[in-house]
């Protein structure tokens, strides 16, 4: 967490949330308010990179997300969708994840695209926790999506989306597809 804190240049409020079940380990939401600038909010997971995967999985991963907002609960969403499937998804790059409902009130918002890191956090997407190699960690930026964009993205992939005109941090932008 230091060294995230170094390269953001603000300290985390840490929130925890519930695992799916719990035996699985605990699983942190980083708050990080007015970061990379006023007016953002940016949040980080901790939990995601520690899962054991039975075979060789997925690399170590954590989730990030930046949303034009003061509320907490945007910086949570990663958190919340690695608690519930940590285990049963590898959070590529490029894949989208559906939720029941919006993840935050007053937002439609209901779905995540899984990309690069935002640029403006100053993350690159693979963060040395130590010098060994072996125990950097992926960092995957997490885009909060319409339902009706999940769909076009699962029937003509995630370059189309890419390529429109949408601002990924916009909690109440109309869908862009």
């Amino acid at each position: 967490m230091e060294h995230l804190n170094s390269i953001l240049g603000a300290e985390p409020d840490i929130h925890e949330v519930p695992p799916r079940e719990p035996r699985d380990g605990r699983v942190l939401a980083l708050v990080y308010l007015d970061t990379p600038e006023p007016g953002l909010i940016s949040g980080l997971t901790y939990g995601l990179s520690l899962w054991q995967w039975e075979d060789p999985g997925p690399p170590a991963r954590e989730l990030c997300i930046t949303m034009r907002s003061s509320d907490p609960e945007w910086a949570k969403v990663p958190a919340v969708t690695v608690a519930a499937l940590r285990g049963m998804c590898p959070f590529d790059p490029g894949m989208v994840i559906g939720y029941m409902k919006p993840y935050v009130t007053g937002s439609r918002l209901s779905s995540l695209f899984l990309a690069t890191p935002p640029t403006e956090l100053g993350l690159a997407e693979r963060i040395d926790l130590s010098t060994n190699p072996e125990d950097s960690v992926e960092i995957v930026g997490a885009y909060p999506i319409h339902a009706s964009e999940r769909r076009f993205i699962h029937a003509r992939g995630a370059e189309a989306l890419q390529d429109s005109r949408w601002d990924p941090f916009d909690p109440a932008r109309p869908p862009a597809l």
